[in-house]
């Protein structure tokens, strides 16, 4: 449904794509939509995954020269297993690469 104001257009059904990372970002925000979707994607029933808490995202750096890495959204589980979650909706042809180098950053600055 579109709306005139000012003699001007807005859009007042526009409903964003999880997709995007923002939005993405947002939705794991929600502890219960992080709790679900965490489970659906590891395909166990969601009281199997307890209690999820988000972490900072940035990577942390040894030195100034190293690459900045930032995850779209970090999780950790009670049992203090993390978990990266990240979305890729197009081929990315390094994405071995990449998430080789998210995990090992992750395990580095543990």
């Amino acid at each position: 449904m579109n709306k005139t104001q000012n003699g001007m257009q807005t859009q007042t059904d526009f409903i964003m794509s999880p997709t995007v990372d923002v939005c993405f970002a947002g939705l794991m925000e929600n502890p219960v939509v992080r709790k679900g979707f965490c489970a659906a994607v590891m395909r166990v029933p969601p009281d199997l995954i307890g209690e999820t808490m988000l972490v900072p995202t940035h990577l942390r750096r040894e030195n100034a020269q190293d690459k900045l890495g930032i995850l779209d959204v970090l999780v950790k589980l009670k049992d203090g297993t993390h978990i990266n979650l990240e979305m890729q909706v197009r081929y990315f042809e390094f994405w071995d690469e990449r998430a080789l180098f998210y995990l090992s950053r992750m395990f580095s600055g543990s």
